[in-house]
């Protein structure tokens, strides 16, 4: 029996992406609750109880639920302990870990934005590599969108996180390797 890892997402930015990658070992759901940089890992966890019974009624071996950063006023690092700290009160029979871009998904995808400039149309050619991570992605992002073009989510989203290559991304992104990271254990 193939072991099939449950993942849950935001919104359908970050839905459209992972199902792209990992739709073929993954189980992707969109959680129906609030999130966003207001929202409290106790609602987070509240609002993933749904999906994660799901999840482990499709006989998953572990849940990743996938949320955004943002500009949450606390540090990153604590944020992921609380959440993990905050998943334990479901009692599962199954791990359930956070990750989170730092700070959205778009940081991911320019954590390898030089091979993504090669390769898409609607971004400028030649963008050096810097580190990205804990930055406004989607801000950062548009910067390199070609003049008649708008950058779109749900239709880049997916184009710009199946062309990335995995072992350069998670160099520059240590969320990004966290996430990998999940996937793989």
């Amino acid at each position: 029996m193939s072991k099939i890892i449950g993942i849950i997402v935001d919104g359908p930015g970050d839905y459209a992406s992972l199902r792209i990658r990992y739709k073929d070992r993954c189980k992707i759901l969109k959680t129906d609750g609030p999130r966003g940089h207001t929202v409290s890992p106790n609602q987070i966890v509240a609002s993933s109880r749904k999906q994660c019974k799901i999840l482990e009624a499709f006989n998953c071996t572990k849940i990743i639920v996938l949320t955004d950063f943002e500009s949450r006023q606390t540090n990153y690092h604590k944020f992921i302990g609380d959440l993990e700290k905050a998943f334990l009160s479901l009692k599962l029979n199954l791990k359930v870990e956070p990750c989170s871009p730092n700070t959205m998904i778009e940081n991911w995808y320019l954590a390898d934005i030089e091979q993504l400039s090669k390769k898409k149309a609607f971004l400028r050619d030649r963008i050096k590599q810097k580190k990205y991570e804990g930055k406004h992605g989607k801000k950062e992002l548009k910067k390199f969108v070609k003049k008649g073009y708008s950058y779109n989510e749900i239709h880049h989203g997916p184009q710009l996180f199946i062309a990335i290559r995995l072992a350069v991304a998670r160099k520059n992104s240590p969320s990004f390797n966290h996430f990998l990271n999940s996937l793989a254990s």
